[in-house]
């Protein structure tokens, strides 16, 4: 099990007295160091919405990857600079403030041209594997295991 972090604050809506819950599920996640046993951390949002992973580019930059190809996916935004141009393989592990952690896995991944976005976990090829529980009004939300679990696939 990965505890989540449940990040929120208010957002008030523009002209008028309404503002709303603003909430965020995020992950500690390790990436594989380019040419070193290390891992280099962070904090992703985990993002139900999303299909992909999507990394920004200075982390792209420094973890081991295998680029399998350059892609044009488009998501709300159909706009071609928006598009993501550069996919392939990384390999993460996923933690939590406990000491709970995943063995390594090799997730698909875009990396962006930009470092304007925050890491995104989506669904594909990472959340495929978990089950994810949350019960906002007890400040709980966590990954699980599914009883199936793909360990590891070689780049």
């Amino acid at each position: 099990m990965i505890n989540l972090i449940i990040d929120n604050s208010k957002f008030s809506i523009p002209k008028s007295n309404f503002s709303l819950d603003f909430v965020r599920l995020k992950c500690l996640v390790g990436f594989k160091e380019e040419e070193s046993a290390n891992y280099r951390l962070c904090e992703g949002i985990v993002d139900t919405g999303s299909y992909v992973i999507v990394l920004p580019f200075r982390l792209s930059e420094r973890i081991e990857k295998e680029v399998s190809g350059k892609y044009k996916i488009k998501g709300f935004y159909t706009k071609g600079e928006c598009a993501i141009p550069v996919s392939g393989k990384t390999k993460c592990v996923l933690f939590d403030k406990q000491g709970n952690s995943s063995c390594e896995m090799i997730i698909y991944s875009y990396f962006v041209q930009t470092d304007e976005i925050p890491i995104i976990l989506g669904f594909a090829d990472l959340l495929t594997r978990f089950k994810i529980k949350i019960n906002y009004q007890k400040g709980i939300a966590f990954l699980d295991w599914f009883f199936y679990f793909p360990l590891l696939r070689t780049f």
